[in-house]
């Protein structure tokens, strides 16, 4: 984001702000005002006369970085607490994290406040509702960006991006190119993560949208309250005569539409009443067809979407463009026509008797949500292959163990990427999840733990292979190896395994 701001062509400008007028209850040492056209938390990446926010990691203090942001020739600091080595020039804030987040946008030249900004949050199906959101809107004729785990478009081009939402300073200029492209808005996909980072700091919401909440954890009863603290960061940033839009079939969600009183409260809905419904007429494997309500009349949908828990983000979407007063027939193109993410109960097809999904699920809700999504398409067993991520909690383990328990017949652990951690003390967490670990098979070679699976399929079963999605490697250690689920199963799906898997199934 640094070089962003010096980059920029001579003909544009470059911006500058006024860090009192931006942080008021900031304490200025060495001066009383200061104009900045630049900034970066990263030391690395400073450029001369720039300004270091020196904001706190959970590994790193950027506290402990100032003297080598000093030496590349940074112009002062923003700092929480005062530092006789940041010399003179030095602002004192309760909070450089959500000071570096007001500083990034400013500099960008405010973006949101030219953009109609909707953000999406939840503890599933964000991506999805992103992305059928700015379908919608886009069939009205307008360009709309992104920015999401799996990318960001500025309405003209897409890129990929981390597995992770952008930082402050990379949303700041994501916003500020959507604005260049002539985007009317742009749509945000929030994780709690970055709501928790305070990286929205700065921006103007026109509406925020949250798909659920999630249920009350057996072990630590405080994760739905701090869940729901962090959700509503984002309901606070609606502008006033905003929308907050809750999913009414989620008591905790719907809390949220209280949080900002000056907002509009639009809700949605497929078991109660709410502005926005729909009665499900077909569900199976190939998609779904549901009649929408809510809007002047009656529509019928057909999506490749599946399961309850993507018809309802579908609804989630539809409210957005219900509370906007976008046509029906936008809204009936944008959800027709967006496909399921890739990387989200993606099927394997290669001409097998049996369904094979691979999902992108890491937690207990998302793998407790796809499990019951294919039983309600399917009449056969479940075959679930899962392991856990390296420094994971102990809770969400026990918590993807307690959903695969519930939902599948057959379960096989496995590696997913351990990092660091050792294997077998992620085995063991996982297996304490479990009423009866006895029945659980356990192959930490994550190939031979989905080929088994696959070979024990019978015509008319789901395999379902849980935790990577559209992510194509595996990190053991600090080392990163290319790894495809999808490749994987489709390779075995071709090849002898699965003829001998049926000698075998035959014979026996």
């Amino acid at each position: 984001m640094a070089r962003w701001f010096v980059d920029r062509s001579p003909q544009q400008g470059i911006p500058s702000v006024s860090l009192r007028r931006l942080l008021p209850d900031a304490r200025f040492v060495g001066c009383r005002d200061w104009e900045v056209s630049g900034c970066t938390s990263d030391s690395r990446r400073l450029d001369p006369g720039q300004l270091f926010v020196a904001v706190r990691g959970n590994r790193h203090d950027g506290h402990e970085f100032i003297q080598q942001a000093l030496e590349r020739g940074a112009a002062g600091v923003v700092v929480e607490r005062p530092c006789p080595e940041a010399g003179r020039l030095q602002v004192v804030v309760p909070d450089s994290r959500a000071a570096l987040g007001r500083l990034c946008q400013a500099l960008a030249g405010e973006p949101s406040r030219q953009l109609s900004i909707l953000g999406v949050t939840g503890t599933c199906g964000r991506n999805l509702t992103s992305a059928l959101i700015r379908a919608i809107f886009e069939a009205t004729g307008v360009r709309f960006g992104m920015v999401g785990s799996l990318g960001w478009s500025d309405g003209v081009t897409h890129r990929p991006s981390s597995d992770s939402f952008p930082g402050a300073e990379g949303l700041a200029a994501m916003l500020s190119a959507m604005v260049e492209r002539g985007c009317q808005g742009g749509v945000l996909e929030v994780p709690s993560s970055t709501l928790e980072r305070r990286d929205l700091e700065g921006l103007e919401l026109d509406t925020a949208v949250v798909t659920d909440i999630g249920e009350l954890s057996r072990e630590d009863p405080r994760t739905l309250v701090n869940r729901r603290k962090s959700k509503a960061r984002l309901f606070r940033q609606i502008i006033p005569g905003g929308t907050a839009v809750v999913n009414v079939d989620d008591p905790n969600s719907a809390l949220l539409g209280s949080v900002n009183l000056e907002a509009r409260f639009v809700t949605f809905g497929l078991t109660q009443p709410a502005d926005v419904s729909a009665v499900i007429d077909r569900m199976d494997e190939h998609g779904s067809r549901f009649y929408l309500r809510g809007f002047h009349r009656e529509a019928l949908v057909q999506t490749s979407l599946i399961g309850p828990a993507q018809i309802s983000q579908a609804l989630a979407a539809a409210a957005v463009a219900w509370s906007h007063g976008l046509p029906l027939e936008a809204v009936v193109s944008g959800l027709e026509t967006t496909h399921r993410t890739q990387g989200e109960l993606e099927p394997v097809l290669e001409g097998q008797d049996f369904g094979v999904w691979v999902d992108r699920a890491r937690t207990g809700l998302e793998l407790k949500q796809t499990l019951a999504t294919l039983k309600a398409i399917g009449t056969g067993r479940i075959h679930c292959v899962f392991g856990a991520e390296g420094l994971q909690p102990r809770s969400e383990r026990h918590a993807l163990a307690a959903a695969a328990e519930a939902g599948a017949d057959r379960v096989t652990l496995t590696t997913d990427n351990p990092r660091t951690e050792d294997v077998n003390q992620i085995m063991d967490e996982l297996l304490a999840g479990f009423h009866h670990p006895g029945r659980v098979r356990i192959e930490l070679d994550r190939r031979l733990a989905i080929e088994a699976a696959l070979s024990d399929a019978q015509p008319g079963d789901s395999v379902l292979i849980a935790g990577k999605g559209a992510r194509t490697f595996q990190i053991l250690a600090s080392r990163a190896f290319p790894f495809d689920d999808r490749e994987v199963a489709a390779t075995w799906l071709r090849g002898a395994g699965r003829a001998l898997s049926r000698i075998r199934r035959y014979s026996a």
